[in-house]
């Protein structure tokens, strides 16, 4: 007869697969692929899906009949199991089951400290940092990018350059009103936390708009009535008077309990004096402001000379 060729190969072999994979909820793994040595002929493949970490006993997994294989995202903290069997059509070769696929899935990353929520600034004043503590999610670095935004909402913002750390410092020299967050992430997939929105509100800074007028009265008269008025800015305004011995708004003595927007000036001592107000606030970085000047001026009263 002719020659007839009889070859003997080794059984099918699975390779060994990648080390396990750590992901955060709502994650993908990274797809799982098979590889063999060994076997003659054409292979078939299924995948399993498995509640232990074992390649036997799984529960088969429609239409998973590639040398690869990728999950659906996971929405639950777990841990998971897969593995494939291969199986050549040679004559005589075996069928072999894959090591395990094991999938961690863990909580995502945590904010702790949100951002402060409002600050409510003059133009050009000095804010507090916006900054977050955050922890959980895996033992890989956290990222962080902050963003701005026209609307209040913690998506579709802009990101910001180069505010990549725990805090950032806003701007305040526009007159506006502007919203951030900030979006943490780490390598793995799936792991990423997205702050609250911090509102930073920038007003005008504050103006006087009503200065204290002069007058003059005679001794023991009634002055006219000092007051002062202003708009813009921000935060609670705190008022002190001051009297002063020449014409200008510095440098005056601070007047014991004239902490009103109206001050009532004595009338008993004949001569001028000068008094203007200062208005503070007490939050929002507005600085000082002080009145126009106005004077007072108490004169003798009227006599009549002899005749």
């Amino acid at each position: 007869s002719q020659v007839a060729s009889v070859k003997v190969v080794e059984q099918l072999t699975i390779n060994p697969v990648a080390d396990a994979q750590t992901i955060c909820v709502g994650g993908t793994a990274d797809e799982f692929e098979v590889t063999y040595t060994g076997g003659t002929g054409t292979p078939s493949y299924q995948w399993f899906s498995n509640t232990t970490n074992t390649n036997a006993g799984g529960t088969e997994i429609p239409g998973a009949t590639n040398s690869t294989y990728t999950p659906n995202a996971f929405d639950t903290v777990d841990n998971y199991f897969f593995y494939a069997e291969v199986s050549i059509d040679g004559v005589g070769c075996n069928t072999d089951a894959s090591e395990v696929f094991q999938i961690n899935v863990i909580n995502d990353p945590v904010i702790d400290n949100q951002p402060i929520a409002t600050q409510e600034l003059c133009q050009n004043a000095t804010p507090t940092d916006l900054s977050v503590i955050v922890s959980g999610g895996t033992t890989s670095d956290k990222t962080y990018q902050w963003y701005s935004n026209t609307s209040n909402a913690n998506t579709g913002g802009t990101p910001i350059a180069d505010a990549n750390s725990s805090q950032y410092t806003p701007a305040t020299n526009n007159v506006e009103e502007s919203y951030y967050y900030v979006i943490i992430s780490q390598t793995e997939s799936g792991c990423q936390v997205t702050s609250e929105v911090a509102t930073i509100k920038v007003n005008e800074a504050p103006e006087v708009t009503k200065d204290p007028v002069s007058s003059e009265i005679c001794l023991n008269g009634t002055a006219t009535l000092l007051e002062v008025e202003y708009e813009k800015g921000t935060g609670t305004p705190s008022y002190q008077w001051f009297s002063n011995t020449t014409n200008t708004n510095t440098g005056g003595t601070a007047i014991t309990g004239a902490n009103s927007p109206s001050f009532n000036p004595p009338t008993d001592a004949v001569g001028e004096i000068f008094y203007y107000a200062e208005i503070s606030f007490t939050s929002g970085g507005c600085t000082e402001i002080y009145s126009q000047v106005a004077s007072v001026k108490v004169v003798e009263q009227l006599t009549i000379n002899p005749v």
